[in-house]
């Protein structure tokens, strides 16, 4: 089945191909697989440390940063996540200019270099624009190439395949946060962050080996294109991942410090990194095959939606350790689907000249989202030498997605509309 806008020709692109060797090479062939699976080991380590950060944030406010507030260490994190969907502002350039291997062979120094650098600081500030913003914009380049060179390489299963690689963040985390909690338990967070930064250059520096255009783009995409919001496609999906990216950082970093808060022990709370991290793998893999059957449209509504809905019943409404721990699993498993079909919606609906530009307006404005969230988080939080209100922060969150995921209804019916006699729900 078919669910995809084949790359079509425009005063600004050309799909000739970029290699000799990518003539034998066609989209869905058995080269886009090794693409996947290199993207997948790039996700893997990348998103996968990002991932494990709840595992920081707690130590962190238990040990070494006592006296900071939870939302002020929790900047780390965010802006870790949110320069690198930022990252994607410029990363289309450099895909241009230096190709995709070159690209993530750049990110891959700027995360090794800022996760080193994080090991020899117990400073807040200096730990934010480490760990935080140097890594973050690494992972950007990271993350943008492993989309971008996936989505190029399949038509037909692009669905699938961005979900295999989305399934990456989950199965890297589940690993890489059972690394860092032994390393920081038998060795300290120095050396937890030493081993892990060895570990994502080596990864990434060979995975990225792999990386190839399928067909050589001769046009520079824009850093932000503004046409892209005369699209009522594109206007619902920006509007989905701006509104849901604002609760997006509550559960990863604040359900491991809930349990704690509720007298749950440091290795269960630890364990809520492990469970996420379980959804997520299985999410990913799950929701990109639904997304191949339903249309990637209404795959990003509807993880959107549940991904909000399950905090909103098994954290707000009925708090436990044992809710906790179904909101951690649940979460991880709807919340890949909010992240990457947000990018097969843009490629199905869109002509490839598009999808560099477009995908990096996008990213960035979830970025701003995600950097903005934080600051309602803090008033949310309230008071952090007492016992911040955890509960607050986690409706917030879940009704930005549940909220985010209506704003995809109108572009199915506008599709359906414009589709005429071959109206299909498949969007």
């Amino acid at each position: 089945m078919s669910t995809q806008v084949s790359p079509a020709p425009s005063a600004d692109f050309s799909a000739k191909k970029a290699h000799s060797e990518s003539d034998n090479s066609p989209a869905d062939s058995k080269y886009s697989w090794l693409v996947c699976c290199a993207s997948f080991f790039c996700m893997f380590i990348a998103v996968g440390i990002s991932n494990s950060f709840g595992i920081y944030q707690t130590y962190y406010s238990k040990y070494t940063l006592t006296t900071t507030k939870p939302s002020t260490i929790a900047w780390i994190g965010t802006l870790a996540t949110s320069m690198m969907l930022v990252a994607t502002i410029f990363s289309g350039r450099l895909f241009v200019s230096i190709g995709f291997r070159y690209t993530a062979w750049a990110g891959c120094v700027l995360g090794f270099l800022g996760l080193l650098l994080a090991s020899f600081f117990e400073n807040v500030g200096y730990l934010i624009a480490t760990q935080g913003v140097l890594f973050g914009l690494g992972n950007g380049l990271i993350y943008s190439t492993s989309m971008a060179v996936t989505s190029q390489w399949f038509e037909t299963k692009r669905g699938l395949a961005l979900g295999i690689i989305t399934s990456g963040c989950g199965c890297g985390g589940l690993v890489i946060s059972r690394i860092v909690n032994a390393a920081i338990v038998n060795l300290g967070y120095q050396w937890s962050l030493r081993i892990t930064s060895i570990m994502y250059f080596t990864i990434i520096f060979v995975a990225a080996l792999a990386f190839k255009p399928r067909f050589q783009v001769t046009y520079k995409p824009k850093l932000v294109d503004i046409t892209a919001f005369k699209g009522p496609v594109f206007l619902s999906v920006i509007a989905c991942g701006f509104i849901g990216n604002l609760g997006y950082v509550v559960p990863i970093f604040f359900i491991p410090s809930e349990i704690i808060n509720l007298g749950g022990s440091d290795s269960f709370a630890s364990n809520q990194v492990t469970f996420f991290n379980v959804g997520f793998l299985v999410g990913g893999f799950a929701i990109g095959y639904l997304s191949d059957i339903i249309g990637p449209l209404n795959a990003f509504a509807i993880s959107t939606f549940f991904a909000g809905a399950f905090q909103l019943i098994f954290w707000v409404a009925f708090k436990s350790l044992a809710s906790l721990t179904v909101t951690s699993f649940f979460y991880g498993f709807f919340v890949p689907g909010f992240i990457s079909q947000c990018v097969s919606a843009i490629t199905r609906n869109y002509p490839s000249d598009k999808w560099a530009s477009y995908s990096g307006t996008y990213f960035a404005a979830a970025g701003i989202s995600v950097v903005v969230s934080n600051s309602f988080i803090d008033k949310l939080l309230g008071s952090s030498l007492g016992s911040p209100n955890y509960v607050r922060a986690a409706a917030f969150s879940g009704i930005c997605y549940v909220i985010a995921s209506l704003a995809i209804i109108p572009s199915i019916f506008y599709l359906r509309h414009k589709a005429g006699a071959n109206k299909t729900w498949f969007c």
